[in-house]
């Protein structure tokens, strides 16, 4: 396992996963910084606890992975803009319960995601994660030599949170957007470790140099591989807990499993400046 000198980094299972504790994310030092940009790197999650920060404080953390943007989601009053509030009100079912990668659909999909927990229902309401390097690391030969070369498109669908965050014209305007072609196995130039890019169905449609009918039978049964508990993590949120994650190298899962009580977590996403690269 990855050792750091100026963060206590625990892992949490053997593929992905790290807890980090002594380090107050109102200011980490430099150095710090660097162990923590590097743990992302390595571990994909990572996860720190009792963290007292301000709406501000925690933007400003942030931006030791990058420029955080302006978010396209609910901004609580007086925060900036680049912190977001996913909000499931009480009595109001949440629905975004299926494994899924963020803003695959854009050129540029989103590389790092954050969540901050500020508002937790009693009991329930998890995060899972999965690794997408770790999936592919354990295909077998034969199907690696398969995909290798392919390219999936990824297109815009609406769903609840399309709803939240634009008028319906905006979500027409968007459904009728081109695909965007990605590589369906991925490069990670951070580390030279390769990961499948795959995403929900609804979202990840067709392969580029197969029949419809073929290429998506290929992706189901890669879609299901990534979901194998070997790829897994299961964060149970505490209040004040941050996560921070790689997007494009990881899928989620918000466990819908609290109605009817009320959830609320802060996010910031930080922007995206490249493409996925192909293996």
């Amino acid at each position: 396992m990855e050792t750091y000198r100026h963060i206590d980094a625990k892992p949490l299972t053997v593929n992905v996963g790290a807890e980090i504790s002594d380090v107050d994310l109102r200011q980490p030092s430099p150095e710090a910084q660097a162990d923590i940009r590097q743990a992302l790197i390595d571990r994909k999650i990572i996860i720190f606890r009792d963290q007292n920060l301000s709406h501000h404080q925690y933007a400003e953390f942030m931006r030791i992975f990058g420029t955080p943007v302006k978010e396209d989601i609910a901004v609580d009053d007086g925060h900036p803009a680049e912190v977001g509030a996913i909000h499931i009100r009480p009595d109001e079912q949440q629905r975004i319960n299926f494994w899924h990668m963020d803003h695959s659909f854009r050129d540029l999909p989103t590389p790092i995601l954050s969540l901050y927990a500020k508002l937790l229902p009693p009991v329930g309401g998890d995060t899972l994660f999965t690794s997408l390097e770790a999936a592919y690391d354990l295909l077998s030969e034969r199907m690696k030599e398969r995909i290798e070369g392919l390219n999936c498109f990824h297109r815009v669908t609406t769903t609840q949170n399309t709803k939240r965050r634009h008028t319906a014209e905006e979500a027409a305007a968007m459904a009728k957007a081109p695909p965007v072609l990605h590589p369906l196995v991925g490069l990670n130039p951070a580390n030279g470790r390769k990961f499948l890019f795959v995403n929900v169905p609804i979202y990840c449609r067709s392969i580029d140099e197969m029949p419809t009918e073929e290429g998506d039978a290929l992706l189901r049964k890669l879609y299901l591989h990534v979901q194998q508990p070997e790829f897994h993590l299961r964060v149970v949120w505490r209040e004040n807990t941050v996560v921070v994650w790689e997007n494009v190298h990881c899928l989620h899962y918000p466990v819908a499993d609290y109605f009817p009580h009320e959830r609320k977590l802060w996010r910031v996403v930080i922007e995206a400046t490249d493409r996925p690269r192909a293996a």
